[in-house]
């Protein structure tokens, strides 16, 4: 068990986590984006950019301050991601089970992803990656007909103070994943290969996210229940019953990734806030916070829900305070 991860399987985590990541967020916690969230994505990664920048210039003892905050968004995250992936197999369930109940194999997954370490969750990625790419093509070519482009109109669905508060949610996304792909990598990993996932990340996320709204109107007021958001989600539109299975098998395999990814990333930033402590101890304490938080659904909680909007801002102002006080790394280092 190692939780730190290799270049390379932090490079592929980062990308199969985020795709899911900003795809969940922008077709069911951004209502006000209407059918303009494929705008939001690529807004988010406009946004997002100086800060990943920023974050990989920092020197260590700045990068190991900023696992604090890091640490914090990761495991409110993850429990979301748990809540919601518990919450919507309640929704496909015919007697439809507590979310509680349901959240306990996703922890066991959880677990054993995290005693095996880093560096088999990034090979999980790779392959991953592969199979999703081979299921939405399926899903694809099979939906050509039923694909409404008149959906996506009017382009900028409710306004652009909806695109832009949806952008910037998007934006805390990308900063909270790609700046802690950065912190539990044992090499260094810079700029231009976080660039990389994030593009690579934001294309798939805006076209995928187009095309579901291709498939169904869009919900345009905040009064529509999740229930409703997450049923139209996974029965995919017009689309016959039988396309259903590989979006549902997608669905549950990108959740599964992200909730694992951002977990054994918690774990992996206590352990550089704790050096001296062992790293059995640490994955203990990580995810002993993620577990706590995600049965105890602190994520739907009313203080948590108004303070999700400002990940962003939050995340950018303690890499900005960390490189005014401490310094980034000089070109030579850089290079």
């Amino acid at each position: 068990m190692r939780l730190e991860m290799s270049r390379s399987a932090a490079s592929a985590s980062l990308i199969a986590a985020l795709t899911s990541r900003l795809f969940y967020g922008l077709t069911l916690e951004t209502a006000d984006a209407a059918n303009a969230g494929w705008m939001a994505a690529l807004l988010g990664l406009a946004l997002s950019l100086p800060s990943v920048w920023l974050m990989s210039r920092l020197r260590p003892p700045a990068r190991r301050a900023l696992a604090l905050p890091l640490l914090v968004g990761l495991a409110l995250d993850a429990a979301c991601t748990v809540e919601c992936t518990a919450y919507s197999e309640s929704c496909l369930a015919f007697n439809h089970v507590a979310p509680v109940f349901l959240m306990l194999p996703l922890l066991a997954a959880i677990l054993r992803c995290a005693w095996l370490g880093g560096d088999a969750l990034g090979g999980a990625a790779r392959i991953w990656t592969r199979l999703f790419a081979a299921l939405m093509l399926i899903v694809i070519l099979y939906q050509l007909p039923y694909y409404n482009a008149g959906w996506l109109m009017p382009w900028f669905g409710a306004g652009g103070g909806g695109i832009l508060r949806a952008g910037v949610r998007a934006a805390g996304w990308n900063v909270l994943l790609a700046g802690s792909a950065a912190g539990i990598c044992r090499e260094e990993i810079g700029f231009r290969r976080l660039l990389r996932g994030l593009l690579v990340s934001t294309a798939v996320a805006a076209g995928l996210v187009a095309l579901r709204q291709m498939m169904a109107p869009a919900f345009t007021s905040e009064a529509v229940t999740r229930f409703t958001r997450i049923d139209t989600l996974l029965t995919n539109g017009r689309a016959p019953l039988y396309l259903q299975l590989p979006m549902i098998v997608a669905w549950f395999g990108g959740m599964l990734h992200l909730m694992c990814f951002e977990s054994v990333a918690a774990c992996a930033l206590t352990r550089k806030l704790l050096p001296n402590v062992k790293e059995g101890a640490c994955m203990a304490l990580g995810l002993a916070a993620v577990f706590a938080l995600a049965l105890l659904r602190v994520s739907r909680a009313v203080a948590t829900l108004k303070l999700a909007p400002y990940l962003y801002h939050a995340l950018t102002a303690a890499a900005l305070t960390l490189w005014l006080v401490k310094g980034g790394e000089a070109p030579c280092a850089a290079s």
